[in-house]
């Protein structure tokens, strides 16, 4: 909630207060009509915020329950590529965690473009893991106070100061290292199918709440090349796999390959 509708709410409950309990004000005084009305507006902006909010109603808890404490966010997107009713997966090289998961990665942010705006929402680069040229400007962020989380969120609905193409992690992933021919993917076409967002939980790997979020992508292929390019993949070893739906949700494939958790957002039921 913005802080004139905070403020707002405060003068009307003062206001009331002084009518309750000031001696010699009339039941139709100013005061009473002052605070009635301050508090119509509070109550106003408190339920529009709330309506605004309504999908992220986990994370308006968790900002009221330990608002000033930090919070780790990562904002990333995948890629769906079905082939056959099986998902194009590609290893994963971090020794962190090892195992298979979708084309995809973190979005980046424009450091200097967006110095103002992190600024004032307390944003940081995440420490907990190593920065490089890879890493840097990635949107794996400290936020200082996690009620600056909502904040955060509007920026990256606005699409400002921040990437907006998925394409280069299809490029850094498939086509730079000649999984598929640039010659047949100098551009792609894509749809956006969902978002997702998980709830506020413990990190598994460093001591610090976390929210993760995703946006789903899905390759639309628009020629017989890319199709066949695509197809070239199946039976690839090391690199990428191709996964039923069942092994996804099991986390592995019948050959025991270790399929990552987060692969399962990009399901077409999840």
């Amino acid at each position: 909630m913005a802080p004139k509708g905070i403020i707002t709410l405060c003068f009307g409950v003062a206001a009331l207060i002084v009518w309750l309990f000031w001696p010699g004000i009339e039941p139709g005084s100013s005061a009473l009509k002052l605070g009635i009305g301050w508090i119509g507006v509070g109550a106003l902006e408190f339920c529009t915020y709330l309506y605004e909010n309504r999908k992220r109603f986990s994370i308006l808890k968790t900002q009221w329950i330990k608002r000033n404490q930090p919070i780790r966010a990562t904002v990333a997107y995948l890629f769906r590529i079905e082939n056959n009713g099986r998902y194009l997966l590609i290893k994963r090289h971090k020794k962190d965690r090892p195992g298979y998961q979708p084309v995809g990665g973190t979005y980046k942010y424009f450091k200097e473009e967006s110095r103002k705006d992190f600024e004032e929402l307390g944003i940081g680069p995440c420490t907990y893991i190593e920065r490089d040229e890879d890493t840097e400007n990635d949107l794996r962020i400290i936020l200082s106070k996690r009620k600056k989380l909502i904040g955060f969120l509007k920026w990256f609905d606005s699409r400002k100061d921040r990437e907006l193409d998925p394409w280069r992690e299809f490029f850094e992933e498939l086509v730079e290292p000649g999984l598929i021919s640039e010659a047949h993917f100098r551009h792609i076409k894509y749809v956006f199918i969902k978002k997702k967002e998980e709830y506020i939980s413990p990190s598994p790997a460093y001591p610090i709440d976390e929210f993760r979020y995703a946006d789903i992508y899905e390759l639309k292929l628009e020629t017989d090349d890319q199709k066949r390019a695509i197809q070239a993949l199946v039976g690839n070893t090391g690199e990428v796999i191709f996964a039923s739906a069942d092994e996804i949700r099991n986390e592995k494939t019948q050959a025991g390959e270790i399929i990552l958790p987060h692969t399962i957002k990009i399901l077409p039921e999840c």
